[in-house]
């Protein structure tokens, strides 16, 4: 296929114009339409015809739950504040007629909820990655802009086994340029503001892994003012590796320019993103034989808290009762009393709580289940005949509740991308909301009809980075949502609890 056709075929799947201007500027020019065509929340609008109240609401409520503001699904102030903020190029989301309808079907876009915008097979088929600087720009040294290009890619291999290195061959696997305007790749650039930089998913292209950078833009090396080169470069290198746009605040990967940061990092939600596709790197072997290590030796790599200071099988045997997304974007698991928080990168333990009270307040000991609801930013805990419903770590006015019918006694919660929370009871699952006495017609259904390939009797669940995680005893299962398989099963000691085995000399 030419080069430029398949421009084209990629501006069609991705919704971007060959022609499009500028969305951003003065706010009394601005167009929203435009903007949530371009970036996908709204399909293209046909000759002459403008886009209906309900579908132009439910792309306003997908930009603001991007963007992190208050979901109303009017275009307020703060929304177009937002909307004219610089960022990245990409589309945050699937073009609502390339989603797939819930009622299953095929689209030509195998990925389902809008904000997974990423999909299985964007990913590279090896670690050692080269890339080339086949332009630069003249707004900074050429040494300058290598050491920004190398520091940003190791934020990635520094969290997976990926290594990266600078060629000047023509077979390079991602080209790095500064461009101005329409550079006939699909995606015109806009002048100073706005989009700042793009760059292409991997795949069978020859554009696969380009990484594009405005040269209109005013970029600079270690300072406030300006656009830091080395910040931006490393969110589309996370493009370039594979991963979409996050709607995580803090992410790098959220689709906004959040200014200079001299101490910036990965968050957990790109980490876990990235090691989904690659896996994470693995742990270094010490160079030090611990004293008497029997068979084989569990070691913590990770400090705990002085509210309880366990013996490392404490934690790298640790069954949950379950484990959750918290409010404050950590995962915390349940056993027993205790309650385990865990690092921001959300592998290994940062603190263990002999009482699971002193986050959650009044929380039942020995939960069956907790899931956290992110879309209302509430977090519910369920035992028994009740459930426990958080704003934050407050806990409501008037809880706990009953639980009524089918949903006393659960043994794991999960809240799905589409903001549904299913409940896992034995071998059977439901959907729940907080009126439900019983569940809707049609469920529960066996967890193999929701999930193919996964066992019964599991014991914690949770949705993390765009994929399911399912636990069982020492084992986790990961659920692939789009491929609707299972992709592996592993022993969670190593890639949640931090912990790994040394092998004896």
């Amino acid at each position: 296929m030419e080069r430029v056709d398949l421009v084209i075929v990629l501006c069609i799947i991705f919704g971007l114009s060959l022609t499009e201007g500028r969305t951003t500027g003065s706010k009394d020019a601005f167009d929203s339409d435009s903007y949530l065509e371009r970036f996908g929340y709204l399909d293209e609008s046909k000759e002459g015809r403008q886009h209906d109240e309900t579908s132009r609401s439910n792309a306003i409520r997908e930009f603001q739950e991007m963007a992190g503001l208050k979901v109303t699904g009017v275009m307020n102030q703060e929304t177009i504040e937002k909307m004219l903020a610089p960022r990245c190029g990409l589309p945050d989301v699937i073009r609502p007629v390339d989603r797939i309808p819930p009622s299953g079907g095929e689209k030509k876009l195998q990925r389902n909820h809008p904000l997974a915008f990423n999909a299985p097979g964007y990913k590279w088929n090896k670690n050692a990655i080269t890339y080339k600087l086949v332009g630069f720009s003249r707004q900074l040294p050429q040494d300058s802009q290598r050491r920004a290009i190398s520091n940003a890619l190791r934020k990635w291999s520094d969290v997976t086994p990926l290594t990266f290195s600078e060629t000047t061959a023509a077979d390079a696997d991602i080209l790095i340029n500064w461009v101005w305007g329409d550079h006939r790749d699909g995606s015109p650039f806009d002048g100073r503001g706005g989009t700042l930089a793009h760059a292409f998913f991997p795949g069978d292209s020859d554009i696969s892994g380009d990484t594009h950078f405005d040269e209109q833009e005013e970029w600079t090396e270690n300072t406030k003012t300006g656009t830091n080169l080395e910040i931006v470069a490393a969110h589309e290198f996370g493009h370039a590796l594979g991963l979409g746009h996050s709607n995580v605040q803090g992410a790098l990967m959220l689709p906004f320019y959040g200014g200079y940061d001299p101490n910036y990092q990965l968050h957990s939600d790109d980490i876990r993103g990235v090691q989904t596709l690659y896996g994470g790197r693995s742990a270094p072997r010490p160079t030090t034989r611990r004293p008497d290590p029997g068979p084989t030796t569990r070691v913590i790599s990770r400090t705990t808290t002085k509210d309880l200071q366990p013996d490392k099988n404490d934690i790298c045997n640790v069954n949950f009762d379950d484990i959750a997304n918290g409010p404050d974007n950590r995962l915390y698991a349940f056993r027993l009393n205790r309650l385990y928080k865990f690092n921001l990168d959300g592998v290994g333990i940062e603190k263990i709580y002999k009482n699971s009270q002193r986050i959650f307040p009044k929380a039942p000991k020995n939960i069956g289940a907790a899931v956290y609801d992110q879309r209302n930013n509430k977090f519910y805990i369920f035992k028994a005949d009740k459930f426990w419903r958080y704003t934050g770590f407050a806990l409501d006015v008037g809880y706990p509740k009953k639980l009524h019918g089918w949903y006393r006694g659960v043994d794991a919660a999960i809240a799905e991308d589409n903001g549904e929370i299913r409940l896992l009871k034995g071998g059977e699952a439901s959907v729940w909301r907080e009126d439900f006495r019983e569940p809707p017609r049609g469920y529960p259904v066996p967890i193999s009809t929701l999930w193919p390939g996964l066992r019964s009797e599991l014991e914690a669940a949770v949705r993390y980075r765009r994929m399911s995680y399912f636990f069982k005893g020492a084992n986790y299962f990961r659920y692939n949502d789009q491929q609707r398989k299972v992709d592996y099963r592993k022993e969670k000691a190593g890639p949640w609890l931090g912990c790994y085995v040394v092998e004896p000399k």
